[in-house]
């Protein structure tokens, strides 16, 4: 019976995407648990972990799509800073820190009011896949101090020769604060918890903003054959626009060089944890279970990649558009939209390109594609084929 991953990636309120995908696959009414009891290994970073943790909580899909999708309790979540000295920083230099990391704690604990509190062992105990085996959890996050990933987990992970990745001692809130805290441009201090020590940045900072790699690895440690694992990959949407080989190739459809600067460098900087085109993690764990690169270009895999590509559609050589009956001032629009996306018609956007993509009205991010030409060379282009596939690889 293959091992079971779930990767989902972070992604503040796109994450949004995530709970949609998930409605897609096991039906808008669907619960928490009854998701959880399909995979072994939970891995989640940021805006992924908090929707792992209204699985956890056994939230309907439709009451957790409102966490995101709902203003008010978006806002709580994204309170802004009471620093009048970030406000200036943000409104004169448009850098520095936006929003309250002491209160999306509170906030994060009145979503998950009755798992919230529980260490991550406990906050699964009889939630499992098999009988007498609990789901594992898995949540990334950067420590402050030591200046090192921090994977807070649900069990011990050990292996031969491997060490042992010991049970995290926090609250299963606590955790996903760690993960969710993303630095210099969002959140105001690393996060910290209320009766333990330790200071935390958001996950990404580590190179695991797309957690599969991490949820493979750990699988492999505890001593799960390579082609006994299974992973579904849920992200949170990228922007990949194809490099201009004509001087006529121009924005919004085309890449273009960035300019330099201390404030557009602090910027980059800030924002570069979401940014990894083609998607490194995926195809290296694609290739750790087994995958290959030569051959068809849907080459078979055990990764599943679920994550919708704001890019354009070439119509002709040398002509592009936007997808589906988007207009190009919309396409940049969204291209251009911040991870923390707390308006109103700035989420309402982000939920009408998830449901282009859940049509296959817009592109599938793929395992592998050439990052200039945006070519598929492993994976699938539309959301019905990795849907598929993965259906497929639940009989295995």
């Amino acid at each position: 019976m293959a091992y079971r991953v779930l990767s989902l990636d972070g992604g503040g309120s796109w994450a949004l995407i995530q709970v949609r995908t998930l409605m897609k696959l096991y039906g808008a009414q669907a619960k928490g648990h009854q998701i959880l009891k399909d995979f072994d290994l939970v891995a989640a970073n940021s805006g992924g972990s908090i929707v792992l943790g209204g699985l956890v909580e056994d939230l309907g899909l439709d009451v957790l799509l409102s966490y995101f999708e709902d203003e008010q309790k978006r806002r709580a979540i994204f309170s802004p800073t009471k620093s009048w000295g970030d406000r200036i920083l943000q409104d004169v230099a448009g850098i520095g820190p936006k929003y309250s990391a002491k209160a999306k704690l509170t906030a994060l604990q009145n979503i998950m009011r009755n798992s919230g509190g529980k260490t991550l062992s406990t906050s699964v105990a009889g939630v499992g896949r098999t009988a007498g085996k609990d789901v594992e959890l898995l949540i990334v996050a950067f420590d402050y101090d030591r200046n090192r990933a921090a994977f807070f987990r649900s069990q011990k992970s050990a292996g031969p020769g491997l060490g042992v990745g010991a049970v995290a001692d926090v609250t299963l809130a606590e955790a996903i604060h760690a993960s969710t805290n993303a630095p210099v441009n969002y959140f105001d201090e690393a996060a910290k918890f209320p009766d333990r020590p330790g200071r935390y940045w958001d996950g990404g900072i580590t190179g695991y903003n797309n957690p599969v790699l991490a949820g493979v690895t750990e699988a492999l440690m505890s001593g799960v054959a390579a082609s006994d694992v299974v992973a579904l990959s849920i992200g949170t949407a990228n922007v990949a626009l194809p490099w201009p080989t004509a001087s006529t190739d121009q924005p919004p459809y085309f890449s273009a060089p960035s300019k330099t600067g201390l404030v557009n460098d602090l910027h980059k900087l800030a924002t570069s944890i979401l940014d990894d085109p083609p998607d490194v993690a995926t195809f290296m764990a694609h290739m750790m279970t087994g995958g290959k690169v030569a051959g068809a270009i849907q080459t078979a895999s055990r990764i599943v990649r679920l994550n919708p590509l704001i890019s354009p559609q070439q119509k002709t050589k040398g002509e592009w558009s936007a997808p589906g009956t988007m207009t190009a001032s919309q396409f940049e629009f969204l291209a251009d939209l911040d991870m923390d996306a707390v308006e109103q018609h700035e989420v309402d956007a982000i939920a009408a390109y998830a449901e282009l993509w859940l049509n296959d009205d817009a592109p599938n991010q793929p395992i592998r594609m050439d990052g200039d030409t945006l070519k598929l060379e492993v994976g699938y282009e539309l959301f019905s084929q990795s849907h598929q596939a993965w259906k497929l690889l639940l009989t295995l």
